[in-house]
């Protein structure tokens, strides 16, 4: 009996030792995984802004979706969607990526896209007319760096 206890303690006290040493590890792995979420989130931060313009709408809309890097479908595709088969599936791609190109002239543009190595910055502007004036609306999913960007293009096509 005496030896079934004396090695029942000593498997306890070696588990406590081992638990301790678990613990501590866990706890690194813990902080290594926290360390390369907020590396891999880097590009996740959302920014959204407006400004309003004197600038005619139809000049905004060109020289936004010049200066951003908007395409049209038709400039996307650049194919036949109705009688290309193939072309029907970008078109859906395209959609289904977050790709947004509205357009009602002289009243409502919306461009959005993805931007960036395998999409990873997203881009929304909308201008809306407004009496006299225009308004343009943005959101912008990605980098601080990258906000700032775009945020200077559109700002240098208000101009």
């Amino acid at each position: 009996m005496k030896f079934s206890y004396t090695l029942m303690v000593t498997i306890v006290v070696s588990l406590l030792a081992g638990c301790a040493e678990l613990s501590a590890i866990n706890q690194k792995v813990g902080s290594w995984a926290g360390e390369v979420n907020k590396i891999m989130n880097v590009d996740n931060h959302k920014f959204e802004d407006k400004v309003t313009s004197k600038r005619d709408i139809d000049t905004l809309y060109v020289r936004i979706k010049r200066n951003v890097g908007f395409e049209t479908m038709e400039e996307m595709l650049k194919c036949d969607p109705v009688s290309d088969n193939n072309c029907k599936w970008k078109k859906s791609a395209l959609a289904q990526g977050g790709y947004v190109h509205e357009k009602t002239p002289g009243v409502y543009y919306r461009m959005a896209d993805s931007f960036g190595r395998d999409g990873q910055y997203y881009v929304d502007v909308t201008i809306e007319k407004e009496g006299r004036n225009s308004i343009v609306y943005w959101k912008i999913k990605g980098s601080q760096e990258f906000a700032n960007q775009t945020k200077a293009e559109i700002l240098k096509a208000i101009k």
